[in-house]
């Protein structure tokens, strides 16, 4: 009872101090995007968020711990796969990699004041209800991709909010990473949800997440028939290193 009253206090202190710091990250890229062209424009927006992201992290007295960074490609027009866990892993994504990358979002995410303004131009949106549009955004992400810009994806398609190591993986991620012929790099986080529930907003508490790459994964020469065993080898090196860090 007294560890709950205490996460209720401390998770109120963090949105009293996360939403200015948030307001003012947000008028920043309002205004990166008003008025630099691209690309130089997303390269600014995404050091801005990799800031934010330390700030975020810091204020809320949360220590993070990155291994074999040095595995990450140098080419840009890599496929980021990264398992999903709590609203945590929205920072740790952005600090995980050098690259400037675009994420999928919900296209309503897009009618949010500001917020929205800044989605529209880092984020490559969807409507999930709609199959036309998500075949659209994987065309549009396979685009981005041809054309050096990497993409951030978590293949559970939404945040993992039962005791599984992992949900079921969707194949869109592997499909247009064959399509791209682009390298798979899978990122997998440790602990996100343990210090914030999935299920609770205001649950929030103190503590370190961990995060580790993979070996990339080269698609060169691969079409939709290794689809199965690329979702599955991709599936077991999560796996693998989630039970790894749960050790640590």
């Amino acid at each position: 009872m007294l560890k709950n009253i205490a996460s209720t206090i401390y998770s109120i202190y963090a949105l009293i101090v996360f939403i200015p710091i948030s307001l003012v990250v947000f008028i920043l890229y309002v205004i990166v995007f008003g008025i630099i062209p691209q690309p130089k424009s997303s390269r600014i927006a995404h050091r801005i968020s990799q800031v934010w992201a330390h700030v975020t992290y810091t204020v809320l007295f949360i220590r993070v711990k990155i291994k074999n960074k040095h595995l990450i490609p140098k080419e840009e027009g890599v496929v980021f796969i990264s398992n999903h866990r709590s609203l945590l892993d929205v920072p740790l994504w952005a600090i995980s990699t050098p690259h400037v990358v675009k994420y999928l979002s919900k296209e309503e995410m897009t009618k949010v004041p500001v917020f929205g303004y800044a989605i529209k131009r880092m984020y490559i949106t969807v409507n999930r209800a709609d199959s036309k549009d998500r075949h659209l955004s994987i065309i549009k992400m396979v685009n981005a991709l041809k054309a050096g810009t990497s993409i951030y994806l978590a293949p559970e398609g939404t945040r993992n909010k039962t005791k599984e190591i992992l949900l079921p993986f969707k194949d869109g991620a592997f499909r247009m990473a064959i399509a791209a012929q682009a390298p798979i790099c899978v990122f997998t986080l440790y602990n996100t949800d343990k210090l914030l529930n999935p299920k609770k907003l205001l649950s929030l508490l103190p503590g370190t997440i961990r995060g580790t790459w993979a070996e990339p994964i080269y698609t060169k020469g691969m079409t939709e028939n290794d689809i199965p065993a690329l979702r599955e080898k991709v599936r077991n090196i999560m796996e693998t290193n989630y039970v790894m860090m749960s050790k640590l």
